[in-house]
């Protein structure tokens, strides 16, 4: 009996757990299929004529191919560039002895702590001196700054959990250090290394305060942002703002159901196993 109460007790929690998240992005698809004044009538429900059309017309007023290869560029850009710089530093902080190792930990933990918006202003003034407003570097270089420090501590715990008897071994066939980073570690990290790349592909996919901020043109602007392009000064098309929702978070639905299972390894296994 104790045992059918907790099992009972574990599955409802689930259960209510996947209610509450479901009904909302539920929600927001069947309003995709809605008209303005039906959904401003009764935000929440059925509607009472689907209206196939929404996604068509939502899709080409908003430029949503443009914005999806801005999306697809600066996330792809900026992926690359983090994964090759956190995966050295996490090594270095997480394998070698030098001067200043804990300082600069130290220091990536404060810059987790900081949140963006403190510093949007001095970095809006400091891009517009030097010419990058309006322009995907910008972007790239910021999300750069903004996706280093939690997923380089994050694989400097990964990697800090490898044996170093495996380091040892390969010195002794005669690896360089070079060669031990390449060949024994990178590919013992890959389940993490792929998790990182998704939390990044997120992140950099669903941003829009920042992506808002600096890029004006709208040829440039990414997917999060062209929802605004329904927001008028005193009405605004709610149907098609849901059909833009749903347009922007379908991607990351797909990513997240193809590759959950990896997704979770590398948040879960250890690094070596046997």
């Amino acid at each position: 009996m104790k045992r059918k109460v907790v099992s009972f007790t574990k599955w409802f929690f689930l259960i209510c757990l996947v209610i509450i998240q479901a009904i909302p992005i539920l929600q927001v698809y069947l309003n995709s299929f809605r008209t303005d004044g039906d959904v401003k009538q009764k935000p929440f429900g059925l509607p009472e004529k689907w209206i196939f059309t929404n996604w068509a017309e939502t899709w080409k007023v908003g430029g949503y191919t443009t914005a999806f290869l801005n999306s697809l560029f600066i996330a792809a850009v900026v992926i690359a560039i983090v994964l090759f710089l956190i995966s050295m530093c996490a090594y270095a902080l997480s394998k070698m002895n030098f001067k200043g190792k804990g300082f600069l930990t130290g220091y990536f933990f404060v810059a987790i702590s900081l949140p963006g918006f403190l510093y949007i202003v001095p970095d809006y003034f400091m891009f517009n001196k030097i010419g990058l407003v309006n322009s995907r570097v910008s972007l790239i270089l910021i999300y750069i700054a903004m996706q280093i420090p939690f997923n380089m501590l994050l694989l400097r715990t990964y990697l800090a959990d490898i044996p170093g008897e495996l380091e040892e071994a390969a010195r002794v066939d005669g690896c360089s250090d070079a060669s031990v980073f390449f060949r024994i570690i990178l590919p013992i990290a890959k389940p993490m290394l792929f998790t990182i790349t998704i939390l990044i592909f997120v992140n950099v996919w669903n941003e829009f305060l920042w992506a808002n901020t600096f890029i004006a043109t709208d040829a440039l602007k990414p997917l999060a942002t062209r929802f605004v392009k329904f927001v008028g000064e005193y009405s605004s098309n709610m149907a098609r703002i849901y059909t833009a929702s749903a347009i922007t978070i379908t991607p990351i639905i797909v990513v997240y159901l193809l590759f959950s299972r990896r997704f979770i390894e590398g948040m879960t296994s250890g690094s070596v196993k046997g």
